[in-house]
């Protein structure tokens, strides 16, 4: 029986990536494996989503402050005690894979580790923009370090190509269902949605300023804004809501663990991040017959979305475009029935047996 373990820094906090280690943890103990989550920064905290109890979680107690640099003046001693503890616990646990699965301190260390399981590092973020603007020196220290990787594993085949080395494996994200909530857009209420954390890179800022356009055409609509982030950014958020006129039309709320369920209820997903890997936001909104409107940022909206078939992509950044085309999908009817249904056609490749057989094909075999 092989054991995996999976590193990240908790699992309290709602996301893509810890809804990710919950799916292929959870698949992979009740397929005869044995599975170990060891976090850095989960304390007594519940886990956010709800984890096999035949997985192993274990927590390190490291609490880094996230305010400065892993290797600032204060994090320096933090990230010796994690690998010394992180040592120690997979000496008793003897992984035969070790998965780093977000970008934490581990992925700078881990050949000291010297642990005789082979080690895999998950990408959750596009290479896009650090591919053009890496220095030379940090980018040799990188290739480097990832050389003594076993396995990489990229999100979409776009992110293959940053990559010069023959261990990159393409794996998408897995999805578990397929199809929560009715396919008839009458049967929908008139009420636009988006989710994720609330920084910078998912601009809902932006979406804001594109939904108060919008509102000059048609105001039979509302927003909905899934989403908790640090408080000075959710107040900024609603300041922007107060400022452009729309309380009466923009609800924040706080992440819930039933977002698919919401999504079969509502009538369209609109998405104006900056830059997206491969957001499972998205097949989670064609598994729920969600019609999309999203910006063509680098690299994952347009590695699912066929343009004009099973969601629509507007050119980045022109903000105009995209309250017209929210426009066009809210007074037709047809187009959203067509999108959703194309959605929910196109989605079925990503279905969590599909995707999980291809990490036995690609990664476990070889272990």
């Amino acid at each position: 029986m092989k054991t995996i373990v999976i590193l990240t820094d908790q699992l309290h906090k709602i996301g893509g990536i810890n809804s990710l280690i919950q799916l292929k943890a959870n698949h992979w103990v009740n397929n005869n494996y044995v599975v170990h989550i060891i976090t850095t920064e989960q304390g007594a905290n519940t886990p956010f989503y709800e984890f096999d109890r035949k997985i192993g979680l274990h927590d390190l107690g490291i609490d880094y402050d996230r305010n400065q640099s892993y290797f600032g003046k204060k994090n320096l001693p933090k990230v010796i005690k994690n690998f010394w503890l992180l040592r120690k616990s997979l000496k008793k646990i003897s992984p035969d894979l070790l998965i780093i699965a977000n970008h934490i301190p581990v992925t700078f260390f881990f050949p000291l580790l010297k642990s005789k399981s082979k080690v895999l590092k998950e990408y959750h973020f596009t290479q896009f923009f650090r591919s053009q603007k890496m220095v030379s020196l940090f980018k040799r220290f990188e290739n480097y370090i990832e050389s003594k990787l076993d396995f990489q594993v990229v999100l979409n085949k776009e992110e293959t190509t940053f990559y010069n080395s023959d261990k990159v494996q393409h794996i998408p994200n897995p999805i578990p269902f397929a199809q929560l909530g009715t396919l008839n857009s009458h049967e929908r209420e008139p009420i636009a949605m988006a989710a994720g954390r609330i920084s910078p890179v998912k601009r809902f800022d932006v979406l804001l300023e594109i939904w108060a356009k919008f509102k000059e055409w048609d105001d039979s609509w509302c927003l909905e804004i899934y989403g908790d982030g640090p408080k000075n950014e959710v107040e900024q958020l609603n300041d922007l809501i107060i400022k452009l006129g729309l309380e009466d039309s923009v609800t924040i709320l706080k992440p819930v663990n039933n977002l698919p369920e919401i999504m079969g209820t509502r009538g369209m997903y609109l998405m104006t991040s900056e830059q997206e890997c491969f957001p499972m936001v998205l097949l989670e909104a064609q598994a729920s017959g969600l019609p999309i409107v999203s910006f063509d940022c680098p690299t994952g909206p347009r590695n699912i979305i066929k343009s004009g078939e099973d969601g629509i992509l507007v050119e980045l950044d022109n903000q105009e475009a995209f309250a017209e085309t929210v426009l066009r999908l809210s007074s037709d009817e047809s187009l959203r029935q067509k999108l959703a249904l194309n959605g929910l056609e196109s989605v079925q490749q990503y279905l969590l047996s599909n995707v999980m057989q291809q990490w036995e094909d690609k990664i476990i075999s070889k272990i």
